[in-house]
């Protein structure tokens, strides 16, 4: 009676494990097929983010989160299962990239002094929702409070929410007194054990990007350089400005402690920038808004009256960086009430670069691989090529020849997903 019973236990186990092993390949044959869906961009105008000439009538094949195939429209063989989507006519680029924004800071005092995180984290979904319908697919948030940028990342992650990529620093991270101190997204350390603890927290906080802010030593600004880069974090540094010293030596300072990315073309001696072009520092001159600062009277006097600021100081340092060859990505700051001007003044800053010399198809490279570049990103984002994630948007009219065409794509694609408006 125990053998039987021993042998009904097995053929029921048995039983049970076939059908469990049956079901588990079945699941796992329709999970891929539901994470492998393929997309297919027919007969539009490529500009493919390296710079080279537009190429017409391509195909985009899109398998999943990634580009598959890209070629002629006569030598890509389409899959079978493929959505079609006929874009003859309309031109391809890869996504937007704004390398310096801040989604989660207050729009006035009055949100200054009665703001939350909960607020925050949705004022920061409200820019982030704008920007994808403008075809940026991508930011680095340069200072923001902590929890909104994990809550942000977080939702997307679990699928709550459905936005741009967000690639944020977490608290902005300057000394007692410096620039940015007391604002919400913003930490004041001193001493170089604090500077790198602060990378620590940032890094421990789920954060690979980090931004310092002056007034810091070179002691400081090389401790949390070294940290962060010990964690394989990305680290710029605000450029002078307000809290600089005079002379100016904060950008120096940040240079020589070997930073990878500057912000904001302010005062500097022009062997500062030859520093920047042979280490291999990239700018993020954020022009645009400095445009509206000199308009709206808004900069303190220490630094129009003073010292002597004017809009061209800031477009001549703009001409000496790109003479350099330094390598220039797109962002905005548009801080404050003038964050009411989003996703305006992103292409604002496009149509900027052309003003002051840059050509268009130069400008676009600067808005998506340079971004990529900057954001340590450059083997997935910034050109639409094989292998790459699957960021770009079609828009209708030809950028080459105006950016008006820019702002207003008819789809954005994100990782694959297709938004079409």
């Amino acid at each position: 009676m125990k053998v039987w019973r021993v042998i009904f236990v097995v053929m029921v186990s048995v039983v049970f494990l076939g059908a469990s092993l049956s079901l588990a390949q079945e699941n796992q044959e329709k999970e891929e097929i539901r994470e492998e869906p393929i997309v297919a961009l027919v007969g539009g105008t490529l500009i493919d983010g390296n710079g080279g000439a537009p190429v017409s009538n391509t195909t985009i094949v899109i398998k999943g989160q990634k580009i598959a195939e890209v070629g002629a429209v006569a030598k890509v063989k389409i899959p079978e299962n493929a959505k079609k989507i006929d874009v003859t006519g309309k031109f391809i680029l890869p996504g937007f990239i704004d390398c310096h924004i801040h989604t989660g800071y207050p729009y006035d005092s009055v949100q200054f002094l009665t703001d939350t995180d909960s607020l925050a984290t949705l004022r920061s979904f409200h820019i982030l929702d704008m920007y994808l319908k403008s075809g940026v697919t991508a930011v680095r948030d340069v200072g923001s409070p902590v929890q909104s940028m994990q809550a942000i990342r977080a939702g997307e992650a679990l699928g709550y929410i459905d936005s741009v990529r967000l690639f944020p620093c977490g608290d902005l991270l300057t000394v007692t007194g410096g620039h940015g101190d007391g604002i919400r997204g913003s930490m004041a350390v001193n001493g170089p054990w604090e500077w790198r603890k602060a990378v620590r927290e940032m890094f421990k906080n789920g954060f690979d990007q980090i931004k310092i802010s002056p007034t810091f030593t070179l002691e400081e600004a090389q401790a949390a350089v070294d940290e962060a880069k010990t964690l394989g974090c990305r680290i710029t540094a605000h450029g002078g400005g307000k809290s600089d010293t005079e002379p100016t030596t904060m950008t120096r300072i940040a240079v020589q402690a070997g930073v990878q990315c500057i912000e904001h073309l302010n005062e500097m001696e022009d062997d500062v920038l030859d520093l920047m072009a042979q280490k291999g520092v990239y700018s993020v001159p954020t022009i645009a808004i400095y445009r509206e600062l000199y308009r709206t009277k808004w900069l303190p006097a220490v630094l129009t009256e003073k010292r002597h600021w004017t809009l061209a100081l800031h477009e001549t340092l703009f001409k000496k960086a790109r003479q350099r060859k330094i390598t220039m990505g797109v962002g905005t700051d548009a801080f404050f009430g003038f964050m009411k001007l989003y996703p305006e003044i992103y292409f604002a800053e496009l149509k900027y670069y052309v003003e002051l010399g840059v050509s268009p198809m130069e400008t676009i490279v600067a808005a998506t691989k340079n971004g990529a570049l900057i954001l340590g990103k450059a083997d997935e984002l910034g050109t639409i090529e094989p292998g790459k994630l699957a960021d770009l948007q079609v828009v209708k009219g030809d950028p080459i020849k105006s950016f008006d065409a820019l702002g207003k794509p008819e789809i954005v694609i994100i990782g694959g997903k297709v938004h079409q408006y």
